[in-house]
């Protein structure tokens, strides 16, 4: 089983973010950060770029990234598309994959392991909604492919690139599988540790929100 993973990053975040995760959970081969700055000095960097205004991550960027992983990078098995502030247990998400055939168009991400609107007193775990993308979201190639078929045919208005995808699977014929990994998390990145440990099988990828200083928490 072959993953690769791209962290979605800009030049306004290189020295405070993904510099971070270059020292330590993205320190690997198969991490490849996407970016807008010509001149980056990360050292497994792609840049494909200037980025659009509009969306914080916009859905021209997933595009290109699709594109990107059919024509460089077709012989792994599956793709993550992650944010720049997150931490992901890079061993434990592949353990997780095994488990899946990659010739299935799986999307794998956080349905249910966050609430919207967020409040204190109600948590509302409705897979209806989209998958949160802060933690990652994963693709198999067959699911790259459908999506790429999807974008040409049906025109869906560009918001946050999350919802977005769902949108486009909700207008779709389903022929996508999603699956809610619990495991990833988009919120709760200051407590989920009084819980679970770091080796703990139910912390795979936690979205940080900003806080770049919990990498060094999580780390291992």
């Amino acid at each position: 089983m072959k993953l690769i993973i791209f962290v979605h990053t800009c030049k306004e975040y290189e020295e405070s973010r993904a510099k971070l995760i270059e020292k330590t959970w993205g320190n690997k081969e198969n991490v490849v950060f996407i970016t807008d700055n010509q001149d980056s000095s990360l050292n497994n960097h792609i840049y494909i770029g200037p980025y659009k205004s509009g969306p914080t991550y916009h859905p021209e960027n997933v595009i290109k990234m699709f594109n990107l992983f059919l024509n460089k990078f077709s012989d792994f098995d599956f793709f993550m598309i992650i944010d720049d502030d997150s931490y992901l247990y890079i061993n434990k998400l592949e353990l997780y994959l095994s488990f899946f055939n990659k010739e299935h168009p799986y999307m794998i991400g956080d349905f249910l392991n966050w609430t919207y609107p967020r409040t204190e007193d109600s948590f509302t775990c409705d897979y209806n909604r989209w998958p949160s993308g802060g933690p990652g979201i994963v693709f198999t190639k067959s699911c790259i492919e459908k999506f790429l078929t999807l974008i040409k045919s049906i025109n869906i208005p560009y918001i946050n690139h999350d919802v977005w995808l769902h949108n486009l699977f909700m207008c779709s014929d389903k022929r996508i599988k999603r699956v809610d990994c619990p495991a990833f998390h988009q919120y709760n990145s200051k407590t989920l540790l009084s819980t679970y440990s770091k080796t703990d099988n139910n912390i795979i990828s936690v979205h940080l929100e900003r806080d770049l200083d919990l990498l060094f928490d999580y780390h291992i």
